[in-house]
């Protein structure tokens, strides 16, 4: 799946947005990687329902991601979040504070719900759920701690890999990506996490002014494959990435 996912980044992003293969190469490695994510996987590996993170009960009959149970834990952890994003924001460059364009920010936000909810799917909901199964449980007190951490670390650096070359970027990501896996660990919502995810990635972007883009797009933002592959994104946002 790491593999698709880099091939459809280096290789087919580029030349879609080049027009040398048409957009449809993009729906169709998007549709694999969701049918795997979504649906073969977890009834490959007999995942427990709740890891799929739409609130499913546990084998105990609890709900441990259900909404009621869940909010609290991701807006605290969001809240906190985006104060240190906004604090060092101020402190590192107060200047971005002050041309913040109120406009745009509905904008990015009403887009990164969408995309959030996809990076949620794959990162938390399917690469998570792997790790959580593959990584050994440690024996003995503090166990199931330790092996929460590592699951956790282990989603972190994926996560964070995946937004090379952006190095700013990545080194935001990582700890926010520990956090998120954290708290989906106990909490498996991925709504929630995506809306989190959404108000930390505009906070990002719009208000930090750092640039989101990755892959080969991070030197080339004309060949952004998204503003080829969606219909009139790119009359929309323009070169605002």
């Amino acid at each position: 799946m790491l593999g698709l996912f880099f091939f459809g980044l280096w290789v087919l992003g580029p030349r879609i947005a080049a027009g040398e293969i048409p957009p449809a190469a993009f729906w169709l490695a998007t549709l694999v990687g969701a049918v795997q994510a979504l649906w073969i996987s977890p009834r490959l590996h007999g995942d427990p329902p709740e890891w799929r993170g739409w609130g499913a009960s546990s084998p105990d009959g609890t709900r441990p991601g259900a909404f009621a149970a869940s909010w609290r834990a991701y807006a605290a952890a969001t809240a906190i979040m985006a104060a240190l994003l906004l604090a060092g924001t101020a402190i590192a460059n107060p200047g971005a504070l002050a041309d913040v364009r109120g406009r745009a920010i509905p904008l990015k936000f009403a887009g990164y719900l969408a995309f959030g909810m996809a990076q949620a799917i794959f990162f938390f909901g399917y690469v998570m759920s792997r790790l959580r199964a593959a990584l050994p449980h440690p024996a003995g007190a503090g166990g199931a701690a330790r092996h929460r951490a590592a699951v956790a670390l282990a989603t972190a650096a994926v996560f964070a890999f995946c937004h090379w070359p952006n190095v700013p970027l990545l080194l935001i990501a990582a700890p926010s990506a520990f956090v998120w896996s954290w708290l989906y660990y106990r909490r498996p919502n991925l709504p929630l996490l995506a809306m989190s995810h959404a108000v930390l990635g505009t906070l990002l972007h719009r208000v930090a002014l750092l640039p989101m883009r990755i892959g080969p797009f991070y030197e080339r933002p004309d060949l952004y494959v998204l503003r080829t592959v969606i219909p009139g994104l790119r009359q929309l946002i323009g070169d605002r990435l």
